[in-house]
């Protein structure tokens, strides 16, 4: 496979229509060749997260105390309330420690 030597182009001026016309296309060939990936639902459907980010955001705590107090990065936590990643299982028990939280079967 043969690669391809990429150039970083950075304008000083304002595009002409041209210009972004051909920027549109680029765009529009590269979405059809990769399109986007759906919208991820994982945030939404586990009951341990969304219990775990209600806590949260309902704790008279702030993140950044809750993560600090928790030893946890406070970036993780803030992905974590974003939907923008899941938290492994140690550092949900380490949150939910410190929020006073237990989890009941029922």
């Amino acid at each position: 496979m043969t690669r391809k030597n990429i150039e970083r182009v950075i304008r000083t001026r304002r595009l002409t229509a041209e210009e972004i016309a051909k920027d549109a296309e680029i765009r529009r060939q590269i979405e059809e060749e990769y399109p986007p990936a759906p919208p991820s639902s994982r945030a939404s459907t586990g009951m341990l997260s969304k219990g775990l980010r209600e806590a949260i955001r309902n704790s008279d705590k702030s993140v950044y105390q809750i993560a600090k107090s928790a030893n946890v990065s406070p970036i993780v936590v803030f992905r974590f309330l974003s939907g923008h990643r899941d938290i492994r299982v140690q550092t949900a028990d380490r949150l939910a420690e410190v929020l006073g939280l237990k989890l009941e079967t029922g």
